[in-house]
């Protein structure tokens, strides 16, 4: 057996580094080992002496088996094994449903026979491997923070190669045989068999993934925010994070809440400032006024003789937080004449202005 499918049964290219086995190795003893499956010990004690032997194996604690290669194993051909899988991933229903899908690697049913990659794509020996979760940052416009409604969000996930099935990685460009990877020969000649690059490409290139063994993948979904997100909040989208490997279930997309706020509106905290026209007719004479605030409806007390900038308060009408605090919403008065003004007669102005000179004149004699 080479060391290469030692690396599959961890769920890795044969490209991993030793910090990449020993995280894999944790995972998976974590979900096959006998005392963590009580009751189902028979069942996943051979996936976890698997798991454990390719552990030992890469990290030098074993030596690996030589068996003798079959005839019938062509190069770069792999035996396929049986591996017992137990469970399947766990859905949270309060969480919304992804709407992005990425297509799964391509197996050697999908494959025509004259496909270089065919041998590297068999599905029936490596562990199941949730794919990665995927981490985005999600600006939310402040009305939708308060109100509630959805972000369209778009983002990229890494995913195997679904040409060669990552099979690629452990295949990069080697050192030029001709110039020993220095680029030039000799006598100081830029070496042709490489064109000046010290590397060339070997037999099994992919030029999908250029034999990095990873593609990725775009995603777009909605994300449903709910009324009175904060800074910080964090939305999960099951299964939209990057695909699984050898069957395994996708990860998630997890979005941490950042919120927007227009031009028009101040904040400080939690709280915020916004301004509000409000008639001068009405501000002299006060009472019940209904303006549209930050998508919300609202029907406000305004009270007699409100000046330009004085400020009308709205107790838990702002931004929350993440321990249900309510911030403080502050209308702050800007004057405008009303729309009936210029339907005005001359003597209902003139009416106007005596009532307002009467008015001061009570005022100076005060």
């Amino acid at each position: 057996m080479s060391l290469d499918e030692y690396y599959e049964r961890l769920g890795l290219p044969s490209a991993a580094s030793p910090a990449e086995v020993k995280r894999a190795y944790r995972r998976l003893r974590a979900k096959y080992h006998p005392d963590l499956n009580k009751g189902d010990e028979s069942s996943v004690e051979p996936a976890f002496k698997r798991v454990q032997e390719a552990f030992e194996i890469l990290t030098g604690k074993r030596d690996a088996p030589q068996r003798p290669q079959s005839a019938s194993h062509g190069a770069g051909s792999r035996a396929a094994e049986t591996t017992p899988r137990k469970g399947h991933a766990r859905e949270d229903a309060s969480r919304p449903k992804s709407r992005a899908h990425g297509d799964g690697a391509r197996t050697d049913r999908d494959r025509p026979a004259s496909d270089p990659w065919r041998g590297f794509a068999s599905p029936g020996g490596p562990l199941p491997v949730r794919g990665a979760n995927r981490h985005t940052q999600l600006y939310v416009p402040l009305e939708v923070a308060m109100n509630g409604g959805d972000v369209p969000a778009s983002y990229q996930v890494t995913a195997t190669c679904r040409q060669c099935n990552g099979a690629s990685a452990p295949h990069m460009a080697k050192p030029c045989p001709t110039c020993d990877g220095r680029a030039r020969l000799h006598d100081g000649t830029v070496c042709e068999a490489c064109s000046g690059r010290g590397r060339i490409r070997t037999s099994l290139w992919c030029a999908a993934c250029q034999n990095k063994g990873i593609e990725l993948l775009p995603k777009s979904d909605a994300i449903a925010v709910p009324p009175g997100a904060w800074d910080g909040q964090r939305l999960v989208v099951t299964g939209g994070g990057a695909p699984g490997l050898h069957g395994g279930p996708p990860g998630d997309a997890i979005f941490t809440i950042a919120i927007l706020c227009g031009a028009g509106v101040q904040r400080e905290g939690l709280d915020l400032t916004v301004d509000i026209e409000i008639d001068f007719v009405t501000a002299t004479v006060g009472g019940p006024f209904d303006a549209n605030v930050l998508g919300r409806d609202l029907s406000i007390m305004v009270a007699p003789n409100a000046q330009h900038g004085s400020v009308i308060r709205l107790p838990t009408q702002g931004l929350s937080d993440n321990s249900g605090n309510r911030g403080e919403l502050k209308l702050r008065v800007v004057l405008t004449m009303p729309r009936a003004a210029s339907q005005l007669t001359d003597e209902e102005r003139r009416t106007l202005q005596e009532m307002f000179a009467d008015a001061a004149r009570r005022s100076s004699s005060n």
